[in-house]
């Protein structure tokens, strides 16, 4: 059960990453700001909750699996730095290139995770 929460996670992680740059694009484009307490703090709580769960998971997944170039510090780099973009992400003076920066890097450890679980051969209970 914990691979196939993990592959979960992991999916709503992407999918949220790529909500985030369009949010912010369009923040930019249009230079709004969107209400703190109905729109960006929800978001944020719900990106919170499902960080929460994922970085659980891959930490389990990284101690028993050991895949090459994947580290917990890398899994907690990318929670803080998801932390971090979701709330920016409404803000259109956010730092174009530190924003693209991190988002890169966090769909750099997703994509890096979700190709380790689905090459290593471990149970459905890692």
């Amino acid at each position: 059960m914990d691979k196939m929460q993990l592959v979960s996670a992991t999916k709503k992680l992407k999918h949220y990453v790529m909500e985030m740059d369009h949010i912010y694009e369009h923040a930019r484009e249009t230079g709004e700001e969107k209400d703190f307490y109905t729109v960006i703090k929800p978001f944020v709580d719900e990106v919170h909750f499902v960080l929460e769960e994922w970085g659980e998971l891959a930490k389990k997944f990284i101690v028993t699996s050991h895949p090459k170039h994947l580290y917990i510090q890398q899994i907690d780099a990318t929670i803080e730095n998801m932390k971090e973009i979701s709330v920016q992400a409404f803000f259109p003076k956010t730092s174009y290139s530190r924003f693209k920066h991190r988002l890169h890097s966090i769909h750099y450890i997703l994509e890096k995770l979700h190709s380790e679980i689905n090459e290593n051969e471990f149970p459905q209970n890692f």
